[in-house]
C-alpha cells in the first residue's frame, strides 16, 4: 500500500519542479524530501524521476502518478476535513424534540446560527408534547412542566429549566371582557371556550389544575390540538382560548390578547433535558447556549 506521506511529497516535488522548493513549502529538509522519494520508488517499484540537467524531472511514470493520484489526495483532503469537522462538532447529527411553540417560535432562531455556525450538521427535529414518559431519545429535548407540581426527570439527561411563562386569555376584539386591562379565571366562568391541546398533553393538565384552584368550572365549546387553529377559532367567533404567552406569536386581526392575573392563573416552564452523552459536543453545547438566549429575550419582551 502506498504511503500517504509519501505520495504528498512526491506530489509537491512534481508541482513545484524541484526538491529545494517542495522542501520549503513542506517545511522539510531537502534530505527528508529525498529520503521519501526513494522509499516511494522502492514501494511502487517504478522509477518515478530521472537526472535532468543539475536536477530531476519527473519520468513518464511519475506523471501517470501524478495524474492519477489528484483524485485520491483530494479524497484524503475531504476525509481529513470530516474528522476535523467531527472532532469539533461541526458535522453529524442534532436530534432536537420539543413541542410545537417553542418548534416555531424558538428553535428556528438556534437552529440559524447552528447552521452558520456549523454548516456540515444535520439537524433532526421532532415535534411531541408529553407529560412525562420513558428515556429521551434526543440529543436535546425541550418539555413544558406546570410549576405547581414536582421537577420531572429523564433518565441519562440533565434537567435545565429555560423560562417559566404565563398564559393570556385570546378573545375577539369586540368581547366585553377586551376592554379590560387583565382578566382572572373567575371572568371566564359560563364563558364559551376553546381548549388548546388534547386532553392528555402538559398544557391541558396546567389548565385543568389552575381552573380547579380557582374555583371556576370551564365550559369548553370546541378542542384544537393546534394553537393556531384555537386563535383562528377565537377570530371566527367561537369562543376564547387561554394560551402560554409563547405560543400566542403575533396576533391576527379581529383578536386580543389580554394577562390572566390572580392567584390561580396558570403559568408553564420550559424545561431542556440534555442528553449526557451528546452534552460534550460542540453543537450540543452551542445549542444550549443558544436555547438560554432565545429564553432570555423571551423573558425579557414579556417583562
Amino acid at each position: 500500500m502506498i504511503d500517504v506521506t509519501r505520495l504528498r511529497v512526491f506530489r509537491a516535488v512534481v508541482s513545484s519542479g524541484t526538491v529545494q522548493a517542495a522542501a520549503t513549502n513542506l517545511g522539510y529538509s531537502p534530505s527528508a524530501v529525498s529520503q521519501h522519494l526513494a522509499a516511494l520508488q522502492r514501494e511502487t517499484g517504478l522509477t518515478l524521476f530521472e537526472k535532468s540537467g543539475r536536477g530531476i524531472a519527473p519520468t513518464p511514470a511519475g506523471l501517470a502518478l501524478a495524474a492519477g493520484s489528484e483524485e485520491v489526495v483530494e479524497a484524503l483532503g475531504r476525509l481529513d476535513g470530516l474528522v476535523e469537522d467531527l472532532r469539533e462538532g461541526r458535522s453529524g447529527t442534532l436530534s432536537i424534540g420539543t413541542f410545537p411553540s417553542a418548534g416555531q417560535y424558538w428553535i428556528p432562531e438556534v437552529a440559524r446560527t447552528l447552521s452558520a455556525e456549523f454548516p456540515s450538521l444535520l439537524i433532526n427535529l421532532d415535534l411531541i408534547d408529553v407529560i412525562d414518559g420513558p428515556r429521551s431519545p434526543y440529543d436535546i429535548e425541550l418539555r413544558a412542566e406546570d410549576p405547581q407540581l414536582a421537577p420531572t426527570s429523564v433518565e441519562g439527561h440533565r434537567r435545565i429549566e429555560l423560562l417559566e411563562e404565563a398564559y393570556v386569555a385570546i378573545l375577539p376584539a369586540g368581547h366585553p371582557l377586551a376592554d379590560r386591562d387583565e382578566v382572572a379565571l373567575s371572568d371566564l366562568a359560563g364563558e364559551r371556550l376553546i381548549a388548546e391541546g388534547m386532553a392528555d398533553t402538559t398544557c391541558s393538565g396546567i389548565l385543568r389544575r389552575a381552573y380547579a384552584a380557582s374555583g371556576a368550572a370551564p365550559r369548553y365549546v370546541a378542542r384544537s390540538s393546534d394553537h393556531h387553529a384555537a386563535v383562528g377559532l377565537v377570530a371566527a367567533g367561537v369562543g376564547i382560548t387561554l394560551l402560554p404567552r409563547l405560543a400566542m406569536g403575533p396576533l391576527r386581526e379581529g383578536v386580543v390578547e389580554r394577562p390572566v392575573a390572580g392567584e390561580a392563573a396558570p403559568r408553564r416552564r420550559i424545561v431542556a433535558f440534555v442528553s449526557e452523552a451528546a452534552a460534550p459536543r460542540k453543537a450540543v453545547v452551542r445549542a444550549v447556549a443558544l436555547l438560554h438566549e432565545v429564553a432570555r429575550r423571551r423573558e425579557a419582551a414579556a417583562a
